[in-house]
């Protein structure tokens, strides 16, 4: 599953890449609002014992979309069989969750004979949404009995369960139902054992109108039988021994497109958008199906897969077993409207979920405690297995800053987990959907399949699948194949998976050798901290430009502190540790090595150091400086060889640590740091230059010219922002004759309407809201989100707040705004009149108090802050007491920034002072409030879109 999170609004971590993948996911990670993690029930309670367990469920859903006789819209009733059997001896009572149903009829009888099993009583805790039923009898073990419910249930708008959606066609809505089954959600829709663990067999009946709708399931239909009242009976044929959380079904006014065995499914009007999937979804299901070594019709059950574009969907895409559900702008693409990084974009989401066919589907994690077994292998090959369909996107590189760089971001904090990490509630499961699931699960396999080398991880990993298929597991079957090939493995991976966070290693070097040292980096007190923790590290080194290759290790090194042995060390060029950083953890290195390294970036090509470590470098000299282990006057001063750096990676990695940095500059130093950043983008600019992509260009010069352009414009590089208002006005003046590139919108949307007016904002609001196509609709938005003046600012918010917005995009929309310094204020002053208005439009006044700690999070100004102090405090019993605590902590967090950034003003500015006297060029913007901030926060919600 690929995820976008509310949390993402309040994460200390940024990133700076659009319609990309990996940092800030997630994307990754699923809460889509704030939840309470702490239970209020015994734990046990919240989990089925295992006594009896279910083999096959017959499920009929008959769905009301309209006033029908004696129906609700929006309502569907139920009737559920689950074929089950007792276990363990002496079971007097049946367990099993169920949800949002109202329960109309249960019971019991035995299989055979259908003899009745009669019920004492039943009872249902809304807390662990568990329904017990307690018999007047025992149950005999290992005979099947059936259990029997008829039901009602509402289709929702909140995206989970069975749920309603809708398209426009003429400006009237056309609803559908859809259905998001995971984590534990599937007791929405039909009385289920609903863990992970509890596999079994479906069979699915759908009784829908079909003189309006059609209805689509995991596997194919087998027969679709007139009922009367203009309404059908489709039978579907039965799935695979599956998991609850992957079944799916869809009941909508819908078209296929394209050929067997991979077709998408959409909205008719999206028709044109079909084509791209379709292909690239065959292209990568082959191909992974190949690196498996097990084709995804090996599965009977499953001879074709359907990819659904979904109006209306919490999560970026959902796996569904031969039913893969997506947002429209996770799957839908047209070339002229899309830039180059969202069908990238697309892809990788593709084939993050085709990967889940065999992790995840065929192979189950037993609980969500191990997650990763499930999105960590997904995650992997959504970098790797498109790799190799697209070697030409350089996505093994890639995968360095989004997924390894961003793992970092998340794992650099004592409230980090490990991998492997207990949950019990549902809010718990939900939240172990993140960051550390899948990045740094992705990681710690790719650092696993250098440990191994690639041959032997890829059979490794064939005998798994192979082995569990249509099972359960646990990382210890993992652990046990790897051991087979490598008796070392599972002492060297499991670490990594049961301890939270990551090394920080520092070299000191000597005349024969260097010295290494590992302690946790924490970002809040790296420096003496305690933690003793140590990790099992893959040692590989570089002196020369072609040692970069090696990326085995050398050793493994263990304990705090050891040795590398080099003769003649202290003439080596210089030396530097994790090549193409396929270790999990930062470098720091003493003054004379780093001296070498940094005289090494400033020479020819870079003195061969392989562009990834570039990447790694960057990085770490950020975060480097931001714990005090190396002062922002030498970071600063190294990272100055990025004037002559052409490397996607290395800028992009640079982008991410300007980004947090821009946060610690205070406002009356804002124009020197705008000199800094005229300064180090200004040979990058004569690189790319404003202009379209050419068919010749690397993909990853196309996504370089995004970077440096967002960032010059944003600075006031008078060039840059003249050709992008420019574009702006040609298109406005005749937007059906002429067309932005793709690759250019962004930057040219965001300065039109950030130098422009409201004619301006008013263009490009209609824009967003007639468009057909969901990846130009993400672009207009970002645009919109560039307001500056406080009245367009508020007509943002007003947008955010309506049902312009739909709700899967309204924290998204709420998260480019933050990244916009100028609109704090009007922001903050927004919600300060406008929180009713706000809590009604985004579920609960929990999203007021994400939005004033979003905003305390990056603001500066100390009475925008007082004003939302002086709120907070005036309306304790309107907030609640969890809203309020959630601004309370803003204010903190405004205070420590205040406080990191006033401690470390003088080290900053001393650098920024210096490089100004030395000749660096002038601010180039005069009347701007450079309040400035992360510019990848603006771009952040969309990538987990």
């Amino acid at each position: 599953m690929c995820n976008f999170v509310w949390a993402v609004i309040v994460n200390a971590a940024v990133c700076s890449t659009v319609w990309g993948n990996g940092c800030c996911s997630p994307v990754t990670p699923k809460n889509l609002v704030p939840t309470e993690t702490v239970p209020r029930a015994p734990l046990d309670e919240y989990r089925l014992d295992g006594s009896v367990v279910p083999s096959h469920y017959d499920i009929e859903i008959k769905p009301y979309f309209e006033d029908e006789p004696n129906k609700e819209p929006f309502t569907f009733d139920g009737s559920t069989t689950i074929t089950v059997k007792a276990v363990a001896a002496g079971t007097g009572k049946i367990k099993l969750h169920t949800a949002s149903l109202s329960i109309l009829t249960a019971s019991v009888m035995l299989k055979s004979n259908s003899a009745p099993v009669q019920l004492f009583n039943q009872s249902y805790d809304e807390e662990t949404e568990v329904l017990t039923l307690n018999l007047r009898s025992v149950l005999l073990t290992n005979v099947d009995y059936l259990l029997s419910f008829n039901y009602v249930g509402r289709m929702e708008e909140n995206m989970r369960g069975f749920y309603r959606s809708y398209f426009t066609v003429d400006r009237t809505k056309v609803w559908l139902g859809s259905t998001q089954f995971e984590q534990m959600e599937a007791r929405r829709a039909f009385p289920c054992f609903d863990e992970p663990k509890f596999k079994a067999t479906f069979a699915l009946k759908i009784n829908y109108k079909s003189s309006a709708y059609k209805a689509y399931s995991n596997t194919a239909a087998l027969s679709v039988d007139a009922v009367g009242n203009g309404r059908s009976l489709v039978t579907f044929a039965t799935t695979p021994v599956m998991s609850t959380y992957l079944l799916a079904f869809i009941v909508a006014p819908y078209e296929l497109y394209g050929d067997d065995p991979v077709r998408i499914l959409a909205r008719p009007q999206a028709a044109n958008q079909t084509e791209y999937g379709a292909r690239e979804g065959l292209k990568l299901l082959k191909q992974l199906g190949h690196w498996i070594d097990y084709p995804f019709d090996q599965v009977p059950q499953i001879q074709r897969m359907y990819m659904a574009a979904v109006p209306d969907f919490a999560a970026g895409a959902m796996e569904n077993w031969g039913l893969i559900t997506y947002r429209e702008s996770s799957l839908l693409y047209v070339p002229e409207e899309a830039t180059s990084l969202q069908q990238q974009r697309i892809a990788t989401i593709i084939a993050h979920e085709l990967a889940h066919q065999w992790f995840g589907n065929l192979v189950t994690c037993e609980w969500w405690d191990a997650t990763w077994l499930n999105e960590g292998f997904a995650s992997y090959l959504e970098y790797f297995g498109t790799a190799a369909a697209e070697p030409a996107w350089e996505l093994d590189q890639q995968f360095v800053v989004e997924k390894l760089h961003s793992a970092m971001q998340t794992d650099g904090w004592t409230s980090t987990h490990p991998m492997t990490s207990a949950v019990y509630t549902k809010a718990q499961a939900a939240a172990i959907f993140d960051n550390i699931s899948y990045n740094k699960g992705a990681v710690v396999l790719r650092m696993m399949e250098h440990f191994l080398s690639n041959a032997v991880f890829k059979t490794a990993l064939r005998e798994y699948v192979q082995e569990r298929a249509f099972t359960a597991a646990r990382p210890d079957h993992l652990f046990s194949v790897l051991n087979r090939h490598n008796t070392e493995a599972d002492g060297f991976m499991k670490p990594w998976t049961t301890q939270p966070g990551y090394p920080l290693v520092t070299v000191t070097g000597g005349l024969d050798g260097f010295t290494l040292t590992q302690a946790r980096f924490l970002f809040n007190g790296t420096a003496g901290n305690g933690d003793e923790t140590t990790w099992p590290l893959p040692i590989t080194y570089a002196t020369t430009g072609k040692e970069f290759d090696y990326t085995r290790p050398r050793f493994i090194a263990s304990g705090k502190t050891f040795n590398i042995a080099l003769p003649n060390a202290s003439s080596v060029p210089y030396f530097i540790l994790n090549n193409q950083q396929v270790g999990y953890y930062r470098v720091n290195y003493d003054g004379e090595l780093w001296r070498k390294i940094s005289t090494a970036l400033r020479s020819d090509r870079f003195g061969g150091i392989h562009v990834a470590n570039r990447a790694q470098i960057v990085d770490d000299l950020f975060n480097l400086a931001r714990v005090d282990a190396l002062s922002y006057g030498m970071a600063l001063d190294i990272l100055e060889y990025l004037k002559q750096e052409t490397e996607y990676l290395p800028w992009l990695a640079a982008s991410n640590g300007l980004n947090t940095l821009s946060l610690k500059v205070l406002a009356e130093d804002e124009e020197l740091f705008t000199s800094h950043i005229l300064d180090i983008f200004a040979e990058a600019y004569e690189h790319v230059k404003f202009q379209e992509p050419t068919s010749s260009e690397r993909r990853v010069h196309t996504y370089l010219r995004r970077v440096v352009l967002e960032w010059s414009c944003r600075h006031g590089h008078e060039t840059c922002s003249k050709m992008a208002v420019e574009e702006f006005e040609r298109f406005r003046a005749n937007p059906g004759a002429v067309k932005v590139h793709p690759d250019l919108r962004q930057v040219v949307y965001c300065e039109g309407v950030r130098k422009g007016s409201k004619d301006q904002f008013d263009f490009l609001l209609d824009r967003y809201r007639t468009t057909n196509v969901a990846t130009e609709q993400q672009l207009t938005l970002f645009g919109l989100s560039c307001a500056t003046q406080k009245g367009l600012v508020q007509q943002f918010m007003d947008l955010t707040s309506s049902v312009d917005v739909r709700s899967q995009d309204k924290a998204t929309a709420l998260s480019l705004l933050l990244g916009n310094p100028q609109a704090l204020e009007s922001a903050a002053s927004y919600l300060i009149t406008n929180h009713r208005r706000w809590s009604e439009a985004h579920d609960g006044y929990g999203s007021v108090g994400v939005a004033f700690k979003g905003i305390l999070g990056r603001l500066k100004n100390p009475l925008v802050r007082d004003s939302i102090r002086a709120f907070a405090e005036g309306n304790k019993e309107v907030l609640g007491s969890a809203t309020y605590a959630v601004i309370v902590d803003g204010l903190a967090e405004y205070d420590a920034n205040l406080r990191f950034t006033v401690n470390h003003r003088d080290d900053i500015r001393g650098f920024l002072k210096t490089k100004a006297h030395n000749g660096a060029p002038p601010a180039q913007v005069a009347a701007i409030n450079l309040m400035t901030v992360s510019l990848g926060l603006i771009l952040l919600a969309l990538r987990r879109w």
